[in-house]
């Protein structure tokens, strides 16, 4: 499927869409993804080992951060999973995909341990709340410890599943998660 225009911090924003997330765990050792939209159409692609729990971190931040414009919720807007890998990709994609892949990075390297820790790591790679991102100056808000706690419990709950999953069997989740 040919890519949508990419989705620009903002834009109007759109009715959440929904996508259903299928994560294969192979029998060779290397999962497959796959991704189908609400109208049907989907995408998938085998990947590294390493990318199901990655994934799964972009699940839990996006889902309980609301952001629609990372990487599920630009692929349930019409990005393929291989678009991603695409040549100059880091330029077309919307700001708070960076801000996201930022944050998913800090909690898989266990140094967002706190909403304090995490503001100060952002601040220091150039990623903060305040940081302008938008034609409007609208800013990140800033990731509360209620967020964080929801983002840890959420991820920690999918992985578990991931990782007690047989070979040959498929997790599905669908995206955004719903609250418990």
């Amino acid at each position: 499927m040919a890519t949508e225009r990419p989705v620009r911090l903002g834009d109007p924003p759109p009715a959440r869409r929904t996508l259903r997330i299928e994560i294969k765990k192979t029998h060779d050792g290397r999962p497959s993804l796959a991704c189908v939209r609400a109208d049907a159409s989907r995408t998938w692609a085998r990947v590294h080992p390493f990318l199901p729990t990655h994934d799964l971190a972009h699940y839990a931040v996006e889902s309980v951060l609301g952001i629609d414009d990372a990487f599920f919720g630009l692929i349930a807007q019409g990005w393929a999973i291989d678009d991603f890998a695409s040549p100059g990709v880091v330029r077309r994609l919307p700001a708070a995909a960076m801000y996201v892949e930022r944050i998913v990075g800090y909690v898989e390297r266990g140094m967002a341990p706190d909403a304090a820790a995490l503001a100060s790591a952002l601040a220091l790679d150039g990623t903060a709340a305040a940081e302008p991102t938008g034609a409007a100056g609208a800013a990140f808000p800033a990731v509360t410890e209620e967020q964080l706690a929801a983002i840890a419990a959420l991820r920690a709950a999918c992985i578990a599943e991931w990782r007690a999953l047989p070979p040959g069997e498929t997790l599905r989740l669908t995206f955004p998660a719903t609250p418990a």
